[in-house]
Parts: C-alpha cells; sequence; structure tokens
C-alpha cells in the first residue's frame, strides 16, 4: 500500500484523512504465481479490483489465431481492473508475470472514496488520463514506427514508470517481461524482439547483464523511440489541494 499512496502522493501531498481512505479500500492480501490468470477477459465478473503491491502483470486481449496482445503493464501501486468497472463482463485477461502480492477489494469501495473525497478521483482521473495518453503513443509507435523504435520507447516507458516511486530515477532495472511479452506488447515476433536488443547493445545505447537492461545513451533511445514521457510532462495547474 505504501508504492500506491507514494504515486498518488506525486500528483499533490495526500492529507491525513485520504491516506485512511487508501489504506481502507483493501485488507485482504494474497501472493500469486507468475502465469496466474486474475482475470479472464468476457468470462469473469470485474467486481474485483486489486492493487498491486510487489511483482509485475499485464492486460491482454487473445486475437483470431492464437495471437495476443498485450495492452498495459502494471507496478507496484497500481490499481488493476479499473477498466472493467463499467462493464457486466470482463473486457480483457490480467495475468501475473512476475511473484506478485496484491490487495483485493469490490469495486463499490472505489466509489465511497471517490464520493467522500474528491481530491482523490481528481488523481486517479489524472493517472487515467496519462494511461490513455501512453497507450494511445504505443498505438502509434506500432503502427507508424520501425521495430527498433517500438523496442527502445517501450523500455523507456518501463523507465518512466519506475521513476514514479523511485527516485533519483535510475536507469539500471528489470524489464519484469519475457522477449515473447514484449513482442505482444509492442506487435513483433520473439525472434525480432531478441535481434533488436542485440542490435540496440550493439550501438552502445543500452547493456543487459542477468535479466536487467541499463541505458546507457538515454537522448539516442529517446530519439530512436520518438519517446514522450508522459509522466515528466504534467499541467497540475488546475488541481486544487483545497478541495
Amino acid at each position: 500500500m505504501r508504492d500506491l499512496l507514494a504515486k498518488y502522493g506525486r500528483i499533490a501531498p495526500l492529507r491525513a484523512d485520504e491516506e485512511r481512505a487508501l489504506i481502507g479500500l483493501a485488507t485482504t492480501r494474497r501472493s500469486y504465481s507468475p502465469g496466474t490468470a486474475l482475470i479472464v477477459g468476457e468470462l469473469d465478473e470485474p467486481d474485483q479490483l486489486f492493487i498491486v503491491d510487489e511483482g509485475r502483470l499485464f492486460a491482454s486481449i487473445d486475437l483470431p489465431g492464437g495471437e495476443r496482445a498485450i495492452t498495459r503493464l502494471y507496478f507496484p501501486g497500481d490499481i488493476i481492473g479499473t477498466a472493467n468497472i463499467p462493464f457486466d463482463k470482463a473486457t480483457h485477461s490480467i495475468t501475473v508475470c512476475s511473484d506478485a502480492a496484491l490487495y483485493l477489494f469490490p469495486r463499490g469501495h472505489l466509489a465511497e472514496a471517490f464520493s467522500s473525497l474528491p481530491r482523490i478521483a481528481a488523481i486517479f482521473y489524472t493517472f487515467a488520463a496519462m494511461e490513455n495518453a501512453i497507450l494511445h503513443d504505443r498505438l502509434v509507435s506500432i503502427g507508424r514506427t520501425r521495430g527498433v523504435s517500438r523496442l527502445a520507447a517501450l523500455i523507456l516507458e518501463i523507465a518512466a514508470r519506475q521513476s514514479l516511486l523511485h527516485e533519483p530515477a535510475g536507469d539500471c532495472f528489470r524489464l519484469g517481461l519475457t522477449q515473447a511479452e514484449i513482442g505482444d506488447a509492442i506487435g513483433l515476433t520473439q525472434v525480432q524482439v531478441n535481434r533488436l536488443f542485440r542490435e540496440l547493445d550493439k550501438a552502445g545505447v543500452i547493456a543487459r547483464s542477468d535479466g536487467w537492461i541499463s541505458i546507457v545513451d538515454k537522448p539516442a533511445l529517446i530519439e530512436i523511440g520518438q519517446f514522450t514521457d508522459r509522466y515528466e510532462h504534467l499541467d497540475l495547474s488546475w488541481f486544487s489541494e483545497n478541495d
């Protein structure tokens, strides 16, 4: 729950009553192993929401022919399942990709927090808007850029997400995805992803070691990925801390 408070606190310092409301969303904490399907699209009722305490997860949609598209990545501090709230059936699947610990709560608790504390709703909306912008950027990247640009943009997206909770932002981190999963996120095959990693490594833009990625030349990687950090370029002038 610490990471959720830290993430929301990046938008505006949280008051004591707001921290209590967020902590009170859930009391049940469970652990999950990699490969666990938390939600199976079109099958599960979407009443259950999750707060990521540890680990990584992703949202995906199964495509005709057995292929899969990964649409969103989840990190500690994220709330999972909110995109399903308006519907009676889940719109996508949620899968655990590394050992994870999650807090569980019904979606009604979120509505109660929004009603009693409007600033929580405003912060939530801000992050939802950012996540929509990030998804839009990735869709444009997949449709209009070369494979190496897509991979560079994804590496930078994950680095930006890491920086929300870790300051100063580090340029050495685990991607937390297999090469097959990376391919599903950027519309490439596992073989293509492997080749492009080697290309970036050989160019001296990144370095890899035991599952870790180091960004060696960030300006060059940003240029290759045509990347905009949506978490850095925020206009919070409309946001009132007195509501």
